[in-house]
C-alpha cells in the first residue's frame, strides 16, 4: 500500500496515509478502512512520515479512522516533522464525535495552523442515517462548519438521487473552505454502486467541478496518490 503523495496541481501539499489504532465508530455502512489496523501503527507510520521533506509547507494526514485515534507516539513524531520541516499548515480528518477536542488536538502542533475535514458524506439526513454516518439528523452544516473547515462527499451508490449529490455539492461550496468529492468503489462491505449514476456523474457533474480550486473530485478512491 503506498501511503506517501505529493500533489503538485491544485491545493499543492503533500499528503500521507497513516495507520491509526482503530476507528471508534466504525458502523459507517460503506466503509472498510478500519481494516488497516496492526499491533505496531508506529512503525508503519514512522516510514512513512520520514519521507515528509516540507516543500510546499503543508501536509494532509489521513488516517484509518479519525486523527485522534494517532497512537502517542506517531504524534510526537509528527509534531517534530512539522517543526522540523517548517510546516505551516496540516490537515486532519476527524469524526463528527470528536468536535469538542479538536481544538486541544490542534494545539499539540502550534505554532501550525491546523484544519480538519468531516466525513459527514451527505448532508440528506436520511441518507446520513441509513449510512450509520453519527452525524445526527439536527446538525446542520452551519454547524459541522463550526469545527470542521472541510468535508467529504461520497456519491455513486443505489439509493441516492442525482438532485442530492448536486445539492450537497452547492450546500458544502456554501458552508466550506475545501471539500472531496468522493465516487463510491467497490469493497468489502454490502453497498452497492450505481452504475448508471456514476455515469450521470462522470458526464454532467465532473466537468461542472472538476476545476473548482477548493473541490476534488475522486473518481477512484486512489487519486490522490495513497492506498491501494
Amino acid at each position: 500500500m503506498n501511503r506517501y503523495s505529493r500533489i503538485d496541481a491544485k491545493l499543492p501539499r503533500e499528503f500521507i496515509l497513516l495507520q491509526g489504532t482503530g476507528c471508534r465508530w466504525r458502523k459507517c455502512t460503506f466503509c472498510d478502512y478500519h481494516d488497516d489496523v496492526s499491533s505496531d501503527p508506529f512503525g508503519v507510520n514512522k516510514p512513512v512520515l520520514d519521507q515528509v521533506t516540507g516543500q510546499y509547507g503543508v501536509l494532509d494526514v489521513i488516517n484509518s479512522g479519525s486523527a485522534p485515534e494517532l497512537d502517542p507516539q506517531t504524534v510526537a513524531y509528527l509534531r517534530k516533522i512539522v517543526q522540523e520541516k517548517g510546516i505551516h499548515t496540516l490537515w486532519f480528518e476527524a469524526h463528527w464525535m470528536y468536535r469538542h477536542i479538536l481544538a486541544d488536538f490542534a494545539a499539540q502542533f502550534a505554532p501550525a495552523q491546523v484544519k480538519f475535514r468531516c466525513g459527514v458524506e451527505t448532508f440528506d439526513t436520511q441518507l446520513r442515517e441509513q449510512w450509520k454516518k453519527g452525524v445526527p439528523s439536527d446538525v446542520a452544516p452551519e454547524d459541522i462548519a463550526r469545527h470542521f473547515k472541510g468535508v467529504c462527499l461520497l456519491c455513486g451508490t443505489k439509493g441516492e438521487e442525482k438532485g442530492h449529490i448536486v445539492s450537497d455539492i452547492e450546500t458544502a461550496l456554501k458552508h466550506f473552505e475545501y471539500m472531496s468529492v468522493n465516487l463510491f468503489c467497490p469493497n468489502n462491505t454490502a453497498v452497492e454502486p450505481d452504475s448508471e449514476l456514476i455515469k450521470w456523474f462522470e458526464e454532467e457533474v465532473y466537468p461542472r467541478y472538476k476545476d473548482h480550486p477548493s473541490i476534488e473530485i475522486l473518481l477512484q478512491n486512489t487519486d490522490l496518490g495513497v492506498g491501494d
